[in-house]
């Protein structure tokens, strides 16, 4: 029995790194939706531990029937009746909800973006749309005794530092189960049209209704970010685009389409969106209601929003500061904004 152990100990181990070396690398996870460590990219310095580091995420990344083997660990998992598996929560009718608690929000940093912003609002008209989580507005679909974040807190304690601009509190607006994708953590085409619905209502204008819109169905399979810390689970979402005007779009300098149809062909179905995040996104409307410019400082919860605002404005310009160095203070004097948007999710 010793010596069979022995032999397992030392063999298995064998088999896998062999496996790893022999067959050829994966580029991309389809389904983390990620770039992977490949030999080609491992670190070639000894310098700080580097090699070391890339060498463990390339054997993370390279493991055998990885994607196999963690869907049946969260089968496995489901069997057992776990409802906090990977930073989701299974809820009832297959939805999956985003784990958010408190040490996952870095208060002091959103506290200082605030200050920043209401800065800039002392010189330009500034609407402040703070996204709630859907574990907030969908709380009542939560496992018992589920740990959550506190939005009510937060939410007061930004807003009392930002006296300068209008602050959208739409919390109990967006508590509808059928505004948030059941397999990914952004609002679906429902959520974006409420969101648009209180933009406009801050603004003091009637909002076009939903008809005007025209959704079209693109996709029936979509499962995103939620599925892919629970691949076990057996739900998928339907992807609804409204129709928009005729747009000049350019993304960090390079002309894009405004749906991306490309990606549906993916994964990540959530990039038809401008094919996904940029630094700067232009959007450009000769047939706009007004002469206006609006620049949105934006996560990626804007990119299924701004559909439903493109009719309203000669120019949009989406600045994801994620993916830009620029300093927002001189870039808002640059483009002298007619108004400013902060969409963005309230923890970031």
């Amino acid at each position: 029995m010793k010596k069979t152990f022995l032999i397992l100990f030392i063999l298995l181990p064998a088999l896998v790194l062999s496996s790893i070396i022999i067959l050829p690398d994966k580029a991309v996870s389809q389904q983390e939706n990620r770039s992977l460590m490949t030999k080609s990219t491992i670190s070639k310095t000894l310098e700080n531990s580097r090699f070391q580091n890339d060498f463990e995420t390339y054997l993370s990344d390279q493991f055998p029937f990885k994607d196999e083997l963690v869907f049946c660990q969260t089968k496995l998992k489901l069997l057992c009746n776990q409802k906090d598996i990977s930073g989701a929560y299974i809820c009832k009718n297959g939805r999956l909800i985003q784990k958010i608690i408190p040490s996952d929000i870095n208060e002091k940093s959103i506290v200082s973006y605030a200050e920043k912003i209401n800065d800039i609002a002392k010189e330009n008209k500034v609407f402040v749309f703070y996204v709630p989580s859907a574990e907030i507005t969908l709380n009542n679909l939560l496992p018992g005794g589920a740990p959550t974040y506190d939005w009510n807190s937060l939410f007061e304690k930004l807003s009392s530092h930002l006296e300068n601009a209008s602050v959208i509190n739409s919390e109990k607006a967006l508590e509808n189960e059928k505004f948030y994708y059941k397999t990914d953590h952004h609002w679906n085409a429902y959520g974006a049209y409420k969101a648009y619905e209180e933009f406009c209502d801050a603004k003091g204008v009637e909002a076009s209704p939903l008809e005007d819109f025209s959704l079209k169905s693109v996709s029936k399979d979509f499962k995103g970010t939620l599925h892919s810390k629970v691949p076990a689970i057996n739900s998928a979402d339907e992807i609804l685009l409204p129709e928009v005007q005729d747009l000049k779009v350019t993304a960090d300098g390079k002309e894009i389409d405004f749906y991306d149809m490309s990606a549906l062909e993916t994964k990540d179905k959530y990039n038809v969106f401008q094919g996904g995040n940029h630094g700067i996104v232009e959007i450009e409307n000769k047939d706009a209601k007004s002469d206006k410019t609006l620049l949105i400082l934006k996560d990626s919860f804007a990119n299924s929003f701004v559909p439903y605002i493109s009719g309203d404005y000669k120019k949009i310009i989406m600045l994801d500061e994620r993916y830009t160095f620029i300093s927002l203070k001189e870039y808002v004097k640059m483009i002298r904004p007619d108004e400013i948007l902060v969409l963005r999710e309230i923890i970031n």
